[in-house]
């Protein structure tokens, strides 16, 4: 079966799947034919009924605590202070924005946009 993300299926796949239960195949027959679980064919089939189908419920887990603008306040440190320590541009942060955050979580944003925290012996950046 094929992973998916926590926003689900697309809603066109789900309508199809809905239509080939309703044409006549079996739950089963479906689930095979588009590779996803049974209780998957059987939960679009009660929101079709419902009219509900549409909609997408909130991903699992804790909400993010670093937000857009934290992300972009860290970018920013990061042209002003190309040398600075991730528990620096952390410190920076809760000076700035008041988020008090860890250096792995900064390092967690770096790395969400591609840039490594390596330095050579000369304490310049290097690249990816």
């Amino acid at each position: 079966m094929r992973r998916v993300g926590a926003a689900g299926y697309s809603q066109e796949l789900r309508e199809r799947i809905v239509r080939a239960v309703k044409s006549g195949k079996t739950i089963q027959a479906v689930a095979d034919h588009y590779e996803v679980n049974r209780n998957t064919v059987r939960s679009y089939l009660k929101k079709a009924e419902a009219g509900t189908l549409h909609e997408r419920t909130a991903p699992p887990g804790r909400p993010r605590t670093v937000q857009a603008e934290h992300e972009q306040q860290l970018l920013r440190q990061l042209d002003t202070h190309p040398d600075a320590s991730l528990e620096e541009h952390a410190r920076m942060l809760l000076q700035a924005t008041g988020l008090a955050i860890t250096y792995r979580t900064v390092d967690r944003v770096f790395r969400r946009h591609h840039i490594t925290h390596k330095k050579n012996a000369g304490r310049q950046r290097t690249g990816n």
